[in-house]
């Protein structure tokens, strides 16, 4: 155990020698609903997107993202602050460069259809979190990437609508659910 810990901070202080600078672009797709839904959609199969757009500097990015799940009448806007940790590998001549990246995301979450309580025109309902992600990045070439999110958010809507009783199986902070979510990210960056 001591040599893993030791060579994971090698590796991690080795890999902060080289410094991130970029924009991006990205489109994910929640991979669970897309392939076998889930709970609240009966199990059915659901297209939940999310975009986003992030400027990176010295490894710190800033990003602002949409998600969007029309099945469940549930859109969210976020704003990220993360930071890259490096990591790269060799087999045989190839080099591979990947990334982990841990962030924070204050969201705003918005529902409509029987959701009631709204602060916006066009939805009716919105609610304030702070979610928490972490990725996985593997380069393909200068400009693409692809990405794997784990995204936790406390779904304060959720708590709203229903309100703690019917959470008691599941992680929550103080009665609110804690929701998880799997997403496939493909990157486009510019500049290096």
């Amino acid at each position: 155990m001591k040599t893993f810990i030791l060579l994971l901070v090698s590796v991690i202080a080795f890999a902060q020698n080289e410094k991130e600078n970029y924009l991006s672009f990205s489109g994910a797709l929640d991979a669970r609903n897309l392939v076998s839904g889930s709970e609240p959609t009966n199990n059915k199969s659901g297209l939940n997107y999310f975009l986003q757009f992030a400027m990176v500097s010295r490894n710190f990015e800033i990003n602002v993202g949409y998600e969007r799940f029309d099945m469940i009448q549930f859109s969210k806007n976020t704003i990220g602050l993360g930071y890259h940790i490096p990591l790269y590998a060799r087999i045989g001549s190839m080099h591979i460069k990947s990334v982990i990246i841990p962030s924070i995301e204050p969201t705003l979450i918005n529902r409509w259809g029987n959701w009631g309580g709204g602060i916006s025109v066009e939805q009716k309902s919105s609610h304030l979190s702070i979610g928490a992600n972490l990725a996985y990045r593997i380069h393909i070439s200068d400009s693409i990437a692809v990405e794997y999110l784990f995204n936790a958010l406390p779904r304060v809507d959720i708590n709203a609508m229903y309100g703690n009783s019917n959470w008691k199986e599941r992680r929550s902070i103080n009665g609110i659910p804690i929701v998880g979510s799997n997403y496939i990210k493909l990157v486009y960056k510019i500049g290096k």
